[in-house]
């Protein structure tokens, strides 16, 4: 079945490098910042409310508790809520947010779970995950969240829960029956049953070990037919293959340092560079146009419904980034994207698909922005890996900054920097529940 893939499973500690094991730790630590952020949305709270009993598993950042399955499926969709997660170009979605979720239920159960261990199934975890991606190729309407990602949750569960080899195939193989025929428009159009994709993918990914050690199991051929005939064009099962020696995926993530999705990242950086270079102002502009590859160019809508929608618009980027000099969390703190001034200058914007910006895609996320003044002068920029990705990573003390800012309305600055060394140090640790009672609110 998946045997391309048990050489991630074999990895053992002296395996992972240093750089495998720190960019392990930043992972962990900035996604659990857009978790405890994404919790603090008022729709994600009405959710852990709806969900909340006499379950052992904390939600994490409030104070309610559930049982194990809703937790998993809460704490999933609120890792996505703020688009501040992280992703990988080269699985064309967001590994962690398939991973860290599993890990940060299920190790609540769980006693005596060392950090190398935690950092162990991370790694593992998010490698096998981002290679799903790597593998399918899905319908051109589909969104990637809640699709191949159960098959990486399903990993990470089964990783945690000690199955061996045959239980392992088998989990793997029936989570696929799980993934869900999902629509990219839900962004778009900011449906919030967009962020239950990524909450389903957890919790059946943490039901697949049950499935699996009960013998609920599916057809041999369960992950082609799912994702060559049903969800997708095509399953490359070479793609899972891991080469001893080549970066772990964990090291070629990419880390958000803008609240949007990442199609938007480098339209934002473009407009900066000319904004800066020209010290152009609202009134001097006449037209926007933004020139990308074809996923990227379907978030042209100028009208935005809420804040969801809002992320999914460059348009509205542009015009947030242009008046207030910012595009991170605050900017839908403050409720800007009711702003009548930003929706008036976002009609000025104007995105349209590139042909030759589609040939990289996704080894690089191009996209070229031209800003025209009131005079007709042109001025155009070209952004092909936007700040965060490969090449660009946001420094140590950006994502400690950002992390800090994701999780200020919650913990203090004390009780901040305690996660933050607690996590930086993990492979010291002997016991990760420690970061849990971390995480308790005071």
């Amino acid at each position: 079945m998946i045997k391309e893939a048990s050489a991630i499973n074999d990895a053992v500690w002296s395996d992972f490098s240093e750089e495998t094991i720190d960019s392990a730790k930043w992972i962990l630590l900035d996604t659990l910042g857009a978790l405890i952020a994404g919790m603090q949305q008022q729709d994600t709270l009405e959710l852990a409310k709806q969900f909340s009993g006499t379950g052992i598993y904390q939600l994490l950042g409030t104070a309610y508790h559930a049982d194990k399955y809703s937790a998993g499926l809460v704490h999933g969709a609120a890792c996505v809520a703020t688009e501040m997660d992280e992703g990988n170009q080269y699985s064309k979605g967001h590994p962690a947010a398939h991973v860290i979720p599993v890990i940060l239920t299920m190790l609540q159960g769980r006693k005596n779970v060392s950090g190398q261990e935690l950092l162990s199934m991370t790694i593992k975890g998010y490698e096998y995950c981002s290679r799903f991606g790597r593998a399918t190729t899905l319908l051109p309407e589909a969104h990637a969240h809640g699709t191949w990602g159960v098959m990486g949750a399903a990993a990470t569960a089964l990783i945690i829960d000690g199955a061996d080899e045959a239980v392992f195939q088998e989990g793997l193989n029936l989570s696929a029956s799980f993934s869900l025929p999902t629509l990219w428009t839900s962004a778009l159009e900011g449906k919030l049953i967009r962020n239950i994709y990524a909450g389903h993918a957890i919790e059946m990914g943490m039901k697949s070990v049950i499935f699996a050690r009960s013998n609920h199991l599916a057809p041999e051929n369960n992950i082609s037919t799912v994702f060559s005939s049903i969800l997708g064009s095509g399953f490359n099962w070479t793609d899972l293959e891991r080469v001893k020696g080549e970066p772990w995926d964990i090291e070629l993530n990419y880390f958000k340092p803008y609240a949007f999705c990442r199609y938007v990242h480098a339209p934002i950086d473009a407009f900066k560079s000319i904004i800066a270079k020209q010290q152009l102002n609202p009134d001097q502009i006449e037209t926007v146009n933004v020139y990308t590859y074809a996923r990227a160019s379907s978030l042209s809508h100028q009208d935005y419904e809420n804040i969801l929608s809002s992320k999914f618009s460059i348009p509205f980027a542009i015009a947030v980034q242009l008046y207030h000099q910012k595009a991170n969390q605050t900017v839908f703190v403050e409720q800007l994207h009711e702003d009548e001034e930003i929706k008036a200058f976002a009609k000025k914007v104007f995105v349209q698909y590139a042909e030759e910006l589609e040939k990289d895609y996704p080894n690089q996320m191009p996209a070229q922005v031209e800003v025209i003044d009131a005079h007709g002068n042109k001025y155009s920029e070209r952004v092909d890996i936007a700040k965060g990705g490969p090449g660009k990573k946001l420094s140590e003390s950006e994502l400690i900054e950002k992390f800090q800012a994701l999780t200020s309305v919650v913990y203090s600055s004390a009780q901040q920097e305690k996660m933050i060394d607690f996590i930086l140090n993990l492979e010291a640790e002997t016991n990760v529940k420690k970061l849990f009672d971390l995480l308790q609110l005071q």
